[in-house]
């Protein structure tokens, strides 16, 4: 049984008080739904151990989309580059999760584009199955306009890959350095995590001239959703930083707040993404 995202044994363990933690997300549930969840894709979703201690296995991830009705949702590594720096054993493991999960996990792959052989990873697991990149400014320690990272980006654009980069947490100017990167690979499709909220006004004010960015809502500001365009956002969770419950509340706060409509509804549960993955 889960909790909230969690182990209810280790939820208990801790004193939590399980009873109390159901009832609210119980509540929380039966005030989603006029959010639509056919076609639903979760944008952001870590797979395997972090360095911090966070982890999600893909079976775990399964039953917590089957339990709120999500379809499907993009995967990558958690921040484990492992002892050769490029990300092999987790990629691996994702697009093994990915084949045993066929519809529900597509695979996205994660590397450190200043390590070395950062392309040669890419391409072999876009070899394994991949459909999109991750990247980490934060974690892997680089500048979103570098030109190791134009490299990458460049190499996953030429197969139509859509490009996740970390913009949350670690408030830091980011509307000039996207702005780099989009005019260095033109037609790049780029999702911007967590809404942009490392620099979030200044994302959103240039949102006109990236024509190809999207911004998906995992961690996002509730204020920051309210006003950025439905048609340019993707419902993410952060799972397992994140959980359902809380994503898929803030999601329908926002809907409501900002008035959208039931066709901008379905296209940030799923529909705007879906252009990308297919």
């Amino acid at each position: 049984m889960r909790v909230w995202g969690e182990d209810a044994a280790v939820l208990a363990a801790a004193g939590a008080d399980l009873a109390a933690l159901a009832a609210l997300e119980q509540t929380l549930e039966d005030g989603l739904g006029d959010l639509p969840r056919a076609g639903s894709v979760d944008a952001h979703v870590h797979l395997g151990r972090d360095a911090d201690g966070h982890a999600l296995d893909p079976d775990a991830l399964v039953a917590d989309l089957d339990r709120w009705g999500i379809a499907a949702a993009v995967c990558f590594p958690a921040n484990e580059p492992g002892a050769d720096g490029r990300f092999t054993a987790a990629n691996a493991a994702v697009l093994e999760a990915a084949g045993r999960h066929p519809g529900r996990i597509v695979p996205f792959c994660r590397i450190d584009p200043m390590g070395p052989g950062a392309l040669d990873a890419l391409e072999a697991a876009a070899a394994g199955g991949a459909r999109g990149l991750k990247l980490h400014p934060v974690a892997q320690r680089f500048r979103p306009e570098a030109p190791e990272v134009v490299a990458a980006v460049a190499a996953a654009a030429r197969r139509g890959w859509p490009v996740t980069i970390h913009a949350g947490y670690g408030a830091r100017e980011l509307a000039g350095p996207i702005g780099s990167l989009v005019a260095a690979v033109p037609g790049a499709r780029i999702i911007l995590a967590h809404a942009g909220r490392g620099d979030a006004r200044a994302l959103a004010a240039r949102l006109g001239e990236w024509p190809d960015v999207m911004l998906d809502t995992s961690l996002a500001a509730l204020a920051d959703l309210t006003v950025l365009p439905p048609g340019r956002l993707c419902f993410g969770s952060d799972r397992p930083y994140g959980e359902h419950a809380t994503a898929l509340g803030l999601v329908g706060a926002a809907a409501r707040l900002a008035g959208w409509t039931d066709g901008e509804r379905s296209a940030v549960m799923g529909g705007n993404l879906r252009r990308w993955i297919g």
